[in-house]
């Protein structure tokens, strides 16, 4: 009898539905109906910056990356992530930590961390003339994207043993180090942003905190990742209707083809292969240390636009190549879906994420000619913004779209301080919410509000990473295949009980966000002047 009963027990816990795994949504949470609640890891953060997975001997890992360096995670419980090593490196022990690694490169098959210092990090060395003076971004003592001495570059550390991670040759000092991107298999890194420093004033001119504040793209053999080799000039140039301007991040879509998000748009380059060069008007071989333009552009303002032409600053991308993304009149290999990065106020000014049609653009001739005077623009196709969406509240001010990741047409976006949004792209003329989480914290130790940095997919859960809050994991009830069948969801309307957890800003640790170069108003000026790009 107990024998049959322990069976029956058994046969049941197969058929409960994964809602098992779920916990209560912390207060102060909005959460729609769409997504349950799993879980939030605690000691993740705060200072995570974002995350990925990978297998390695058969251990399915996260490796995460913030403020404290780099962290692996055994997810044998994808609920419960269990830390199995840390490593920062100890050039960046300062009060504020390593800064920023933003899109964390992973070589999975050598299993190699690369990782990008921004100047912005804590240089021990405080000397006014040799070092790097002050502790975080921009602080009064001198500005960090401004200074040669505060060093920029990137970490290989290697996790082949999981519990043990070790870095894998010197620091790789470059005049960039915002974000490293893999090219080729990773056999190459592109590595790039933030603003401008004092020593580039031969990339051309710039206006500080405007048009050409930035750096481009630095180019580096890494097929021995121990003995790192980087070419001397650097690419992406012009990328801003003829002016060189600030490279962010890199995405390269299946057929290999590198597209550099930046200041200026979104711009699409061949990296192999013989191609018709749209600069030389010369058909030419395309390498990673000297690409071919494919094709991109920058974007108009308007409603399926961005929200800030004179900014254009395009954070992140990816081309879907799935067949699983369409618009009506578009081949679905020519849509370009992207965040736009803003922190215009009030909220609903804020960066969105945009979809748009590259099919005019094929061929670069577009980009490539394009001038202040006569610029060209691709054809945007929609655009979403929470607040777009009837009567949403935003936990803090900070509304800007950042990094997402798409898997089938479902996109997870992490939204500074409107946490999770779960959109529907498979129509991309119609960019469509169907989940939110975001959290209007009540307590800015113990339950702080969102200010959500990345989103990572693992089947139907979503991991997102926080710089305030660490790791939530949360589930999408029906999966991502399904989103295209799921309802149009809006934010529940703001509450006027006065006894209602009300937004909390946290502590000054996580204001400091990525790009940061407009200087249009004073007040806008001396918010953003600790970033400084």
């Amino acid at each position: 009898m107990e024998r049959m009963l322990l069976i029956a027990v058994l046969a049941l816990s197969l058929l409960l539905p994964a809602t098992a795994l779920g916990a209560a949504p912390p207060p102060g949470a909005q959460i729609s109906d769409s997504l349950e609640y799993i879980g939030r890891v605690q000691g993740s953060g705060p200072g995570l910056v974002e995350g990925k997975f990978d297998t390695v001997a058969g251990r399915d890992v996260l490796v995460t990356g913030g403020r404290f360096g780099f962290r692996i995670y055994d997810v044998a419980n994808p609920a419960q992530p269990t830390l199995l090593d840390s490593f920062q490196p100890p050039e960046v022990l300062g009060a504020l930590g390593y800064w920023q690694d933003e899109d964390m490169e992973l070589d999975t098959k050598r299993k190699l961390i690369i990782g990008a210092l921004d100047p912005r990090h804590d240089d021990v060395n405080q000397d006014p003339i040799t070092g790097c003076p002050g502790i975080g971004t921009n602080p009064p003592e001198g500005n960090k994207t401004r200074n040669p001495n505060c060093r920029s570059g990137f970490y290989v550390i290697s996790y082949a043993d999981p519990t043990n991670l070790q870095q894998i040759g010197d620091f790789v000092e470059l005049p960039v180090g915002h974000t490293t991107s893999c090219i080729e298999d990773c056999n190459y890194v592109w590595t790039g942003g933030p603003a401008r420093r004092n020593d580039l004033s031969y990339l051309g001119p710039f206006t500080p905190g405007g048009r050409g504040d930035g750096r481009p793209i630095w180019v580096t053999n890494l097929k021995d990742p121990a003995y790192p080799e980087t070419y001397p000039h650097p690419i992406d140039l012009g990328r801003n209707d003829g002016l060189t301007d600030y490279s962010h991040d890199v995405d390269v879509d299946t057929n290999g083809i590198a597209w550099v998000s930046g200041r200026g748009g979104l711009l699409g380059y061949w990296t192999r292969g013989r191609h018709l060069d749209p600069k030389s008007d010369k058909m030419e071989i395309a390498k990673p240390w000297d690409p071919i333009l494919y094709g991109g552009g920058g974007l108009p303002d308007g409603t399926n636009g961005v929200a800030q032409p004179q900014t254009d600053f395009i954070h992140n991308s990816t081309r879907p190549l799935n067949g699983k993304v369409h618009a009506e009149g578009v081949d679905d290999g020519n849509i370009a879906l992207m965040t736009e990065e803003d922190f215009t106020e009030p909220c609903n000014q804020g960066g969105r994420i945009v979809a748009a049609d590259i099919t005019d653009s094929l061929g670069g001739e577009g980009a490539a000619n394009s001038t202040p005077d006569d610029p060209f623009r691709m054809d945007p196709l929609s655009a979403f913004h929470p607040t777009r969406v009837p009567a949403t509240a935003a936990p803090i001010t900070s509304c800007s779209a950042h990094y997402f990741e798409l898997s089938g047409s479902t996109l997870a976006a992490a939204w500074y301080g409107q946490g999770l949004r779960v959109l529907d792209a498979s129509d991309a003329g119609d960019l469509r919410q169907i989940g939110y989480y975001y959290v209007t914290g009540t307590d800015a130790v113990t339950n702080p509000s969102s200010n959500s940095w990345d989103t990572a997919w693992r089947g139907d859960l979503v991991y997102l990473f926080d710089m305030d809050r660490g790791i939530e994991v949360l589930r999408l009830k029906g999966g991502p295949a399904a989103a295209a069948r799921m309802a149009t969801v809006q934010d529940p309307r703001p509450t006027s009980d006065p006894l209602a957890p009300q937004p909390i800003r946290g502590s000054t640790r996580t204001t400091l966000v990525c790009p940061a170069f407009r200087d249009s108003a004073a007040a806008r000026a001396q918010k953003l002047a600790a970033t400084g790009g």
